[in-house]
């Protein structure tokens, strides 16, 4: 396994966090193209394990050492530390520090319950965020614990990936990562919201993202609008405070929107009623005014049959109690459903 180093100009004697690895120039300080693919190798050993190291650089041009072939078992090694992992680490400590913050690798909390890949700060101390890559599997669980643990010291956390579908971005303060020219470039979990709903952001560099984020440009956002997002829907994002004011106002106009269409279908539903209401009370009339006259050609082609006294006879049958308003209740029913 490899230990690195960054190194700006010349190699000298930096401790690289808690791994406690150091290289070390016999002669003293040299200009890195002295020990950069010198032949012979220059004389560059591991301060705690004396194996020897030589000078690398990385596909985005980071200086740094590493371990020659068969090491042994060494801090850095033990930690199970990935040449990825230190890449990405240099990378976002060398981002921090372009955007205006002072950086720091492998910081524990003075309890030992955390240790920060990079801690960023401002010159004048009054705030904190770790820098966390993330690049062997864990569960989104495990990293919104690491965070809660970080949070409780008033260190705020951002977790940084380039993996292609960290299962767990989201699910904290967070954004994958992609190359680009020039370096690394957040390529996921920076959105903006356009018209109705959030679509990814264009790709900014990483220390562009960090300067907005140390200076309170972009800030962590839980979306309530669905994310337009050709990759996934994510839990928590990160964007600008006009974003957010511009889902708001989204939103309020969807509220008042559904509001004014509800209060319309109530308007609808109540004057459909009124007007079922009206034609049932004209119906109701017709049929009563039908069952009348029905009832009175009865009675007269009835008198019509029967002779004088059949007539009279039926006249007393209907002039008995109640006749008359079993007729109208009759009338009646005929409109109930």
């Amino acid at each position: 396994m490899s230990g690195f180093l960054e190194v700006q100009s010349t190699v000298v004697d930096v401790e690289e966090g808690d791994a406690a690895h150091r290289a070390r120039r016999e002669q003293g300080g040299q200009a890195w193209k002295a020990v950069w693919k010198a032949r012979p190798p220059a004389p560059i050993v591991c301060v705690e394990c004396r194996h020897p190291m030589y000078a690398k650089t990385s596909e985005r041009g980071l200086r740094f050492f590493a371990h020659a072939p068969h090491a042994p078992d060494c801090e850095i090694a033990r930690q199970g530390e990935s040449e990825a992992h230190h890449l990405l680490k240099l990378e976002l400590a060398s981002a921090a520090r372009k955007a205006g913050a002072h950086a720091e690798s492998e910081v524990r909390a003075p309890d030992g319950s955390w240790r920060a890949d990079v801690l960023a700060s401002d010159p004048a101390g009054t705030w904190r965020m770790a820098l966390e890559a993330q690049l062997s599997p864990i569960t989104a669980a495990e990293i919104v614990e690491r965070t809660e643990r970080m949070d409780a010291h008033d260190v705020t956390c951002c977790w940084f990936s380039d993996r292609p579908r960290p299962p767990w971005l989201g699910a904290v303060p967070s954004v994958r990562l992609a190359a680009a020219e020039g370096g690394i470039a957040v390529a996921e979990g920076l959105v903006k919201f356009a018209g109705s709903a959030w679509e990814p952001a264009p790709q900014v560099p990483v220390a562009d993202f960090l300067r907005w984020v140390f200076t309170c440009q972009v800030f962590p956002h839980l979306p309530r609008v669905r994310l337009r997002y050709p990759q996934r829907q994510l839990a928590q994002v990160w964007t600008a405070l006009q974003y957010i004011a511009a889902e708001d106002a989204y939103l309020w106009r969807e509220e008042e929107r559904q509001r004014q269409a509800a209060e319309q279908r109530a308007r609808f539903k109540e004057k459909a009623a009124r007007r079922r209401a009206d034609i049932d009370q004209r119906n109701a009339a017709s049929r009563r005014a039908a069952l009348g006259r029905a009832a009175s050609a009865e009675a007269d082609a009835r008198r019509a049959n029967l002779g004088p006294a059949g007539a009279r006879f039926h006249d007393q049958l209907m002039r008995r109690p109640g006749v008359e308003q079993a007729v109208a209740h009759l009338a009646g029913s005929t409109t109930s459903p």
